[in-house]
């Protein structure tokens, strides 16, 4: 992406062996490891030639029975039908896909240098949804990127409303020397970004909360990873849609994969009763 330095400083995308994956997941799941995170630049572009692809991947970690897969990050550009079978047939993968959008504005998506069009992202969305109803989308989005006017600005902030994203990581565009859009013109001021990004924010809660109030009275697997920070009688941890949830529990949870039905939201998380 023209905005990124970190192809610059990590160097080329290098793929780790399958077998060697694979190995060090039968090895955490022995030791009681409940859930596996694949973590890559881009996780679609995984691959050694041959069967290694990402949705092969993902396919033999179920076969080996992980409780619980994540992965990100995943580039739009080149999320497969293929990937998206592999989710909607597994058993331990969650419905979470963390999607990155960065910009609603095809003409800021070329400058971006992103590889595809608001058309196309929104196609892999209802797709992806399609093949799995239950998933959470969650999304990077930038904002003041150079050039960026307010009716280009307005294009992402229709995106956000339209998709109806679990949350999203939201940015203000700051130049990285090295990279072409550090060259571009049209760099905008703090007050037009500033004022940009909590508009962005407000938009990103109003549909997350939507998404939340959604939630309750559904049932849901919490991976409990500690005591709750507001009431030391309460528990938290991440339902397989990556939300937080709380509920009333101990230090003897933690780690255990608790069934719970939702009875509550809040701006960021859910609350729940379990089972």
């Amino acid at each position: 992406c023209s905005y990124c330095i970190v192809p610059y400083v990590r160097g080329r995308e290098r793929s780790r062996h399958m077998e060697d994956i694979l190995r060090e997941a039968e090895g955490l799941l022995e030791s009681g490891i409940q859930e596996i995170m694949l973590l890559g630049q881009n996780v679609n572009s995984y691959g050694n030639g041959g069967d290694e692809t990402f949705p092969s991947l993902l396919r033999k970690l179920d076969e080996l029975g992980v409780p619980r897969i994540r992965f990100m990050t995943s580039h739009p550009k080149d999320i497969s039908d293929e990937l998206i079978y592999a989710m909607a047939g597994s058993q331990h993968i969650c419905n979470h896909l963390h999607l990155p959008v960065q910009s609603g504005s095809n003409d800021i998506l070329t400058a971006m240098n992103r590889r595809y069009t608001r058309e196309r992202y929104l196609e892999r969305v209802q797709a992806v949804r399609s093949a799995v109803p239950n998933i959470g989308l969650t999304t990077d989005l930038i904002v003041g990127f150079p050039g960026e006017t307010d009716a280009q600005f307005a294009e992402t902030v229709s995106l956000v409303e339209t998709v109806g994203y679990d949350s999203a990581f939201t940015f203000i565009y700051s130049p990285r020397e090295g990279t072409a859009a550090a060259k571009m013109p049209g760099q905008l001021s703090e007050q037009v970004t500033g004022a940009r990004i909590q508009q962005l924010i407000t938009t990103v809660e109003t549909t997350a909360a939507r998404v939340h109030q959604s939630m309750i009275g559904l049932r849901e697997h919490v991976l409990v990873e500690g005591i709750s920070k507001r009431d030391g009688g309460m528990v938290s941890g991440k339902g397989t849609r990556g939300i937080t949830v709380a509920l009333a529990g101990t230090s003897e949870d933690i780690g255990k994969i608790i069934p719970v039905q939702i009875t509550s939201s809040a701006v960021n998380t859910l609350r729940g009763e379990r089972l």
